[in-house]
C-alpha cells in the first residue's frame, strides 16, 4: 500500500538526522562522493513544508505549472575568487554551484548545505515513495529543486524533469493540455476542468480549457 504524503515527508527530518549526524565530524560527503564543508557558524537548516530556510535558499520553487526552481543570483554575490569555506576547500564543482549565488556577508558553505540538503531531501523522499519526490517539487515542499540537481545531485534530474509542467492543489488558469495522473492523492481528491467535475486519479486537459482547480489530489505529472 502506497504511504500518503504527509507520513512521507514526517520522516524525512529523521532520515537526514541519521544521513548528517553520521561519525560527528565536520565534513558531509556530498551526492558527487566529495567532501562538503560544514558552516563554522551556523548550519543552514534542512527546508521545510512550512517554508523557505532561514538560510538564502539555492532556488525558489512554485507550486503553480510545475516550476521546480530555477536560481536567482544576489545582486550583490560573494566574487568567485573570494568562495572559501571556514575550513577545508570547495570541490571545482560545488564552488561552480556557488557561482554567482552567495550574497556578501553570506557563509557560502552554508549556501553549499542548504542545497545538499536539497538533494538528500529528494534522494530519501524517493527512496520510500518516488511519486512523492515528484509531488513535493511540484508542490513547492521542497524548495530550490532544479538549482540543486543541476548543480549538487545530477544523477536526480530525470526526478525533477518529470515533475516539470506539473500542477499542485489549487486553481490554475489556462492549463496546458496533455493527460496528467495525480500524485499519492487522498481519499478525498477531486478536480473540475471549467466547472466539470470528477474523482478519477488520470484527466485529460483539452486545448482551450480555461480553469483547472484540485483539490485534495496534492499535485498532478503529465503521462
Amino acid at each position: 500500500m502506497r504511504r500518503s504524503t504527509p507520513a512521507v515527508l514526517a520522516v524525512l527530518p529523521l532520515l537526514l538526522v541519521a544521513c548528517g549526524s553520521s561519525g560527528g565530524g565536520e565534513r558531509h560527503t556530498g551526492a558527487d562522493g566529495g567532501a562538503t564543508p560544514r558552516p563554522s557558524a551556523t548550519a543552514a537548516p534542512t527546508p521545510s513544508r512550512d517554508g523557505p530556510s532561514t538560510a538564502p535558499a539555492p532556488g525558489a520553487s512554485g507550486a503553480s505549472g510545475g516550476t521546480s526552481g530555477t536560481s536567482r543570483a544576489p545582486r550583490d554575490a560573494v566574487p568567485d575568487g573570494r568562495l572559501t569555506p571556514a575550513t577545508g576547500s570547495f570541490t571545482k564543482k560545488q564552488k561552480k554551484y556557488l557561482s554567482g549565488r552567495v550574497p556578501k556577508g553570506a557563509d557560502p558553505a552554508a549556501i553549499l548545505q542548504a542545497g545538499q540538503d536539497v538533494c538528500d531531501r529528494l534522494s530519501y523522499t524517493a527512496k520510500i515513495d518516488k511519486d512523492a519526490a515528484q509531488g513535493a517539487v511540484v508542490a513547492g515542499d521542497i524548495k530550490g529543486a532544479e538549482a540543486a540537481v543541476d548543480g549538487l545531485c545530477p544523477d536526480l534530474k530525470p526526478l525533477v524533469a518529470a515533475a516539470k509542467g506539473g500542477y499542485a492543489d489549487g486553481t490554475h488558469a489556462a492549463p496546458a493540455p496533455g493527460t496528467y495522473r495525480a500524485l499519492t492523492p487522498s481519499k478525498d481528491c477531486s478536480w473540475s476542468l471549467d466547472g466539470t467535475s470528477g474523482r478519477q486519479r488520470t484527466i485529460t486537459i483539452r486545448k482551450g480549457t480555461k480553469t483547472f482547480t484540485s483539490t485534495g489530489c496534492y499535485a498532478w505529472v503529465r503521462t
